[in-house]
């Protein structure tokens, strides 16, 4: 749904870089020492392309800064919910809130369209449709053609207006609704800067330009745009952000060639170049059986890296090309292991533990006490009736979550970091039952409680990423768009099979892709021709014929070259040789992993792993000491020598890590006994 129409024309300096993560930062930081000549820190305002980065911006621009001094660093959304809560008396709902608000006013919406009356039958549509409606609203588009579309955007206004009777605004309103703010009379009130610097301005949106614009007003405006590095934008709009804005001044800015090998293989993956050996750093391919063993071996590798005295387990990330259920399978597998995770697109509200026996508790009073599910956590029966008793849900849950030691029980259960997030979805179900008693849309009834609750507890991976989230310690668990621009020492880029990069161009699931693909009007990059294409990628990974392929493809390409910049020092590509079907049909390496395998003599496959983990040793263990067994009777019976040396050198690996691993370890080395008296026919069973 490109629209040259809107077109701005800026007041400023736009300073474009080529791609990759070492220029920008070197940009950013020359910019901004620049303007610090003429201002203070304090006046300057640092704005970024999306919520997730401000952190590692601050970081960058803050060591041009003396001593403690912080920058001043936001992003649109941020800063837009800055100007509405002193300008606005309205509840901005956070996005769990919203979404139960949405499910109450779709529930018996009359839809216009035959189409939509037929699809809102389907289980999964008001999440569908939700997901249009979002992208709507936070572009700030009216599609005026698909009367589908149209029939949705009227729905969405109809809500809106619900949300406003009541004194409630959702997030995506904040960025057009701070614009009002913006360009109207309490400007002044709210604009405390005396110049701009826009970074990562090749993904901001039309609305985002538009806010920029009004932010700015007169002060001084630079804006640095990185090339052939747009995901986010490109998703909705197509070509390079320059043919949608002209600036009094324009420069390149400064620019090396990429220091490290994952530097070099992202600028191959976004441009098709191949740099020189920059002969720093690794890359390798790590390949599996089954997605399954491509979790456990990347969780090995983990714990072999945070084994060194220098590694944390900060130091790494593992990026997805979705949000969602990919992740959590993901942060599910490490759990099972022993591998703290951190996330900004899941917020572990599904599978928390103290939300389980939560939700419990809630059904329980929802019920009355009767029908009563009797699988689930052990509930004090008694405890719960007094709850039922008190004329405040809120007060009730958090009377009810202390005095039966749910809150110690986390701390003593869960290590530090675990902890902390349980905390923080406990006190997310307590602002859930403040909303619900204090909001005229939703009666406050347990049974209201329960469902909210519910809802979230089975959304909470679908969660958009709309802020900054505050992370602290375990491995970095995302999609790629989520971890541009940060940094980790390791990063493992995961599924890298055809099926998934490039993958089926996926823009929403509620028409079919062939119906998207021509609709004028779609909120995305829809009705496309190869002109499109050649403007907005400088790759070519495909030879279709179709412009809408084409662009998908390229797109997913450079969201590889995304997410291998983020590594500084080791990049894992990982990927598996078979699907989880039962045919075990092989699962092809993705196009543009074959195409860096022949074009960059750096990429390499990894070495076999030493056993790190001990889900890994224990699985390792009990297949080698069979294998080892098989070979010595195949010695016995075929009269071949069999080397024990190398037998004995894995089996002494194994020792070591049980012997670090305690009673674990103690248990795992009586089962190994076991097996192998099993296998030597001592034991019968």
């Amino acid at each position: 749904m490109s629209d040259h129409s809107s077109h701005r024309r800026f007041d400023g300096t736009l300073v474009t870089v080529p791609f990759g993560a070492e220029n920008v930062e070197r940009t950013a930081r020359d910019e901004y020492r620049m303007l610090l000549d003429e201002y203070d820190s304090e006046d300057v305002l640092v704005i970024t392309g999306a919520p997730t980065s401000t952190d590692t911006f601050r970081e960058t621009i803050g060591e041009e800064l003396p001593g403690a001094a912080i920058p001043y660093v936001t992003s649109p959304v941020v800063h837009a919910t800055d100007v509405l809560n002193q300008t606005d008396d309205r509840v901005i709902l956070s996005d769990a809130l919203r979404r139960e608000l949405l499910h109450r006013f779709l529930a018996d919406y009359e839809w216009e369209t035959e189409y939509l009356q037929r699809a809102s039958e389907q289980p999964s549509f008001i999440e569908d449709v939700d997901a249009v409606m979002s992208t709507i609203t936070w572009q700030v588009v009216t599609p005026d053609e698909t009367p589908e579309l149209c029939d949705i955007a009227a729905a969405l206004d109809a809500f809106h207006e619900w949300l406003a009777e009541h004194d409630h605004m959702e997030r995506g309103q904040l960025i057009s609704e701070a614009l009002d703010v913006l360009t109207g009379e309490a400007r002044d009130d709210v604009v405390d800067f005396d110049t701009v610097l826009a970074v990562e301005f090749e993904e901001f949106f039309p609305l985002d330009r538009a806010y920029l614009d009004a932010l700015a007003g007169d002060c001084d405006l630079v804006c640095v745009a990185e090339e052939n590095a747009s995901v986010r934008r490109s998703w909705v709009e197509t070509g390079p952000v320059t043919d949608y804005v002209s600036f009094s001044e324009s420069r390149r800015g400064a620019s090396g060639p990429p220091s490290t090998r994952p530097a070099a293989t992202a600028a191959y993956f976004a441009e098709a170049t191949v740099p020189e050996d920059p002969g720093v750093g690794s890359v390798s391919v790590l390949a599996t059986d089954s997605s399954d063993e491509q979790l456990a071996e990347i969780a090995n590798e983990i714990e072999e890296l945070v084994a060194q005295p220098d590694w944390s387990y900060d130091d790494i990330a593992v990026a997805t090309k979705q949000s969602g259920s990919t992740v959590t399978d993901i942060i599910e597998a490490f759990e099972g292991t022993g591998i703290p995770t951190e996330s900004t697109t899941v917020t572990g509200f599904g599978d928390d533990p103290a939300i389980r026996v939560i939700l419990a508790a809630v059904r329980y009073l929802a019920a009355d006490g009767d029908n009563v599910p009797d699988h689930g956590p052990e509930l004090d029966t008694e405890r719960l009736d007094r709850v039922s008793e008190m004329d405040s849900l809120e007060d009730g849950i958090r009377w009810w979550t202390t005095d039966s030691g749910l809150k110690e029980r986390i701390a003593e259960r869960a290590a530090p970091l675990d902890a902390r997030a349980q905390f923080g979805n406990v006190k997310r179900a307590f602002r859930m039952a403040e909303f619900v008693e204090e909001t005229e849309f939703v009666d406050a009834t347990w049974e209201s409680f329960k469902e909210m609750l519910e809802r979230a507890h089975e959304y909470a991976s679908q969660q958009n990423q709309t802020s900054a989230t505050d992370l602290d310690g375990g491995v970095r668990v995302d999609h790629l768009q989520a971890v541009k621009n940060e940094s980790f020492r390791a990063v493992f880029l995961v599924n890298l099979v055809d099926s998934e990069y490039p993958g089926d161009p996926l823009l929403t699931r509620l028409f079919p892709s062939e119906r998207v693909a021509s609709m004028p009007d779609y909120p995305g990059v829809t009705e496309l021709d190869g002109a499109d294409v050649d403007a907005t990628f400088p790759t070519e990974s495909t030879a279709s014929g179709r412009a809408f392929t084409r662009y998908h493809t390229e797109h997913a390409r450079r969201g590889l070259a995304i997410g291998a910049e983020t590594a500084t020092e080791r990049l894992y590509c990982c990927l598996y040789e078979y699907k989880d079907t039962a045919l075990e049909e092989r699962a092809q390496a993705s196009r543009f992993l074959t195409a860096a395998y022949d074009d960059l003599s750096w990429v390499t496959e990894a070495a076999d792993p030493h056993i790190t983990s001990e889900q890994a040793a224990e699985d390792y263990l009990l297949s080698r000491v069979d294998d080892a067994l098989a070979e010595v009777r195949r010695a016995n019976s075929q009269d071949v020598t069999v080397s024990l040396d190398e037998v004995e050198a894995e089996l002494g690996e194994i020792q070591d890590v049980l012997d670090k691993s305690g009673a674990r370890g103690e248990e795992l080395r009586k089962a190994l006994r076991a097996r192998v008296e099993f296998a030597n026919g001592e034991v019968q069973r």
